[in-house]
């Protein structure tokens, strides 16, 4: 199993490195569905039609990754999208920054320092603002399901810099909407971080999954 969905890693860096028209959408899809089997194999299923598909996928990012990766940090900017903090709570709403560009460690927060800057806005929405729910709902589902990714994402990194994720303004009804781009090299290096430590036997199921945690 290892060796295969290293193949699939392999296959995800040969395609950049090739002559092809491929989409960062193909690129995406192949990794992510590369995480899904890592989760999968984690954690199968008890019962037929038993789902835990989302939980499954966060819980292997969020407690499973190396800090480094940063998976359970909250996007600012995404909980700005959603109306649950205001831009002067955030470094958008220094003179002068509105439109700047920025790359995650430059505005995001580790789940603890969210929790205590943003004491309005729960855990549960925290969490479903961090990047291992970000990756499974706006990646995963949209290309999977949609071959499209959620509307606030955006294939173009916004910035060149060695970063996880970066983050760029677009107008849209008159207001900036903050569009996030996961870097490629970060999700490749993180799928095979996942891959290199498949377990060799299921695991218990968490009690309660990271996600559903109050």
């Amino acid at each position: 199993m290892r060796e295969f969905l290293q193949g699939r890693i392999n296959l995800v860096k040969s395609l950049i490195d090739s002559s092809l028209s491929v989409h960062y959408a193909d690129l995406v899809l192949i990794t992510c569905a590369v995480l899904s089997a890592c989760a999968s194999r984690r954690w199968p299923r008890r019962l037929p039609g038993q789902n835990i598909d989302r939980r499954s996928f966060i819980e292997l990012l969020a407690m499973h990754s190396q800090d480094d990766f940063r998976t359970s940090w909250v996007s600012v900017p995404s909980l700005l999208n959603d109306n649950l903090i205001s831009e002067t709570q955030t470094p958008y709403g220094n003179p002068g920054n509105a439109s700047r560009i920025y790359i995650d460690n430059e505005i995001d927060l580790s789940l603890g320092d969210a929790i205590r800057k943003y004491p309005q806005v729960s855990s549960s929405d925290l969490r479903r603002h961090c990047y291992a729910s970000l990756i499974y709902e706006r990646l995963r589902c949209g290309y999977s399901h949609e071959y499209c990714p959620h509307e606030s994402i955006t294939h173009v990194p916004a910035s060149r810099k060695n970063a996880r994720i970066s983050y760029i303004g677009r107008l849209s009804d008159k207001t900036i909407k903050r569009m996030i781009s996961f870097h490629l090299n970060y999700l490749i290096t993180l799928a095979e971080y996942h891959v290199s430590n498949l377990p060799s036997s299921p695991s218990t199921y968490p009690s309660p999954w990271w996600i559903d945690e109050k």
